[in-house]
């Protein structure tokens, strides 16, 4: 099997993953404090590190500022997170995880641990080391990838389809129907939110 070949079913194997996180993603877990969109875990999880202005969550997140906005409300609105002036710029507010937002966040890690151990029971801790490295690899690889293209670096930003005119994927062979435009596509760049 060729090199291509290995990619094409690796764009497989995370193309199944990542409708399979979609479909989780639209699930709510019941806490004590009340009902939670999965979704919203990711702004819990981000301000877990450190607190910050919501656009600068919804930009590190690559999230709607909008999305950011509700989760963000309804994690106020549970205890989660509290609004507090930003040091930087008092007329503007930064989010901040309450004591009950840290005891959300390490519970729900905790029980994603166990989850995902359990998921993984035929692999052994050699192999569950060895995917975590390369899974490393490829995120470090697609985040330089994207780094670039969002830069305008034209090397890549051509081949990735940002330009005034997109990509063409395939192309009509002579015996292909005229009337069939050629399939094409573009990396959407995504605009800096605002802050």
């Amino acid at each position: 099997m060729s090199r291509l070949d290995h990619v094409d079913e690796l764009l497989g194997v995370l193309s199944r993953y990542g409708r399979i996180r979609e479909r989780l993603a639209v699930t709510k877990f019941k806490t004590a404090e009340g009902i939670v969109e999965t979704a919203a875990f990711s702004c819990l999880f981000t301000l877990a590190d450190q607190p910050m202005r919501s656009g600068e969550l919804a930009e590190h997140l690559l999230a709607d500022p909008s999305t950011v906005s509700r989760h963000i409300a309804a994690l106020v609105r549970l205890g989660y997170v509290r609004r507090e002036a930003d040091p930087r710029d008092g007329r503007a507010t930064i989010l901040v995880l309450t004591d009950s937002g840290r005891g959300q966040v390490r519970a729900v890690r905790e029980h994603r641990k166990q989850v995902f151990d359990e998921m993984l029971g035929d692999f052994t801790n050699d192999e569950v080391a060895e995917l975590t490295r390369l899974m490393g690899r490829v995120v470090v690889a697609v985040e330089d990838f994207a780094a670039r293209v969002h830069d305008g670096d034209p090397t890549h930003a051509d081949r990735a389809g940002i330009d005034d005119a997109p990509a063409t994927v395939g192309s009509p062979e002579k015996d292909d129907d005229p009337d069939v435009a050629p399939a094409e596509f573009t990396y959407g760049r995504r605009e800096k939110a605002s802050r």
